[in-house]
């Protein structure tokens, strides 16, 4: 027996609503057609969901669990909607996300049509985000690899600091994370994991964090305040034009500041993601210190 949709709608709306005026008025019907639809159901489902008072409608315990059930199935309906959706919109259109924005600067530095980039950065679940069509593929510094997806090696973004030339650590031949110890640093505020490393591996450290690339630059040409710069940097518009060049450049030598980042998608997509990987694999072979 198939229960209509809009029965079970009209249940959980008079239940969140309490009487049946509130509840039409919501739904946008007479009160007399809403007590007819929950008539119906109740001689849909052969229960008693209603105790009938004089001027009043009250959920039997069978109606109360009915309720449950049937928030649960508009909840599946819902996601049943918004998947199948997502789902092809993915056909038309490329959506992608990262877990750093270094592999989005190379994507955008494309300019491709039908590319859709994701800006809030992924930090968790990435298996789910793929296989539930949440994106149509994923850039992490972490391959993943399982019966549904594959990962595919895109390239390296390598961190250095930038240091005026009278900072002592300027002359240190080789600089580790550790070395920066008790420095202050201007830093944008979107930058993934990156920020965990920072703050992690520079005992002491202390970070000031900018939204805006305007005031971000700004404040690092009136200032001395190191900053990071990655072989990535360069191709960003917003964040890597008009940065001090009076800076000592100094690459980081530590493992965690040598990231390698793959594409990963799931194996049916490979093909229509042809294009895409070879071409940013290719930009990102230009980009180097």
């Amino acid at each position: 027996m198939m229960i209509d949709f809009y029965l079970l709608e009209a249940l959980v709306t008079f239940d969140e609503y309490g009487t049946l005026a509130k509840a039409a008025e919501h739904l946008g019907v007479t009160q007399p057609a809403l007590t007819h639809a929950l008539k119906n159901l109740e001689e849909k489902l052969s229960v008693q969901l209603f105790d009938r008072k004089p001027n009043r409608l009250y959920l039997t315990d069978t109606g109360k669990y009915a309720v449950q059930q049937a928030k649960r199935v508009i909840a599946a309906n819902y996601k049943f909607t918004d998947k199948v959706k997502l789902f092809e919109q993915n056909q038309s259109t490329i959506t992608i996300g990262a877990n750093a924005p270094g592999p989005l600067i190379v994507i955008r530095s494309l300019h491709l049509e039908n590319l859709v980039v994701q800006d809030e950065h992924v930090q968790q679940d990435f298996e789910k985000v793929l296989t539930e069509e949440q994106l149509t593929c994923l850039l992490t510094n972490e391959p993943l690899n399982t019966t549904e997806i594959n990962s595919i090696f895109l390239g390296s973004e390598r961190m250095a600091v930038n240091l005026t030339s009278d900072n002592n650590l300027a002359k240190i031949e080789s600089l580790k994370f550790a070395d920066l110890a008790g420095n202050t640093f201007l830093c944008p505020q979107e930058i993934g994991f990156w920020k965990d490393i920072y703050e992690s591996q520079i005992p002491n450290g202390k970070f000031i964090y900018q939204d805006q690339s305007a005031e971000y630059k700004e404040l690092l040409n009136f200032s001395s305040l190191p900053f990071f710069t990655t072989n990535l940097t360069k191709l960003d518009p917003n964040w890597g034009d008009n940065l001090p060049n009076n800076r000592v450049f100094k690459p980081l030598t530590d493992v965690s500041a040598n990231q390698t980042f793959y594409i990963s998608f799931l194996k049916r997509n490979q093909n229509r993601l042809k294009s895409l990987i070879q071409k940013a694999q290719d930009q990102w072979s230009t980009v180097d210190f």
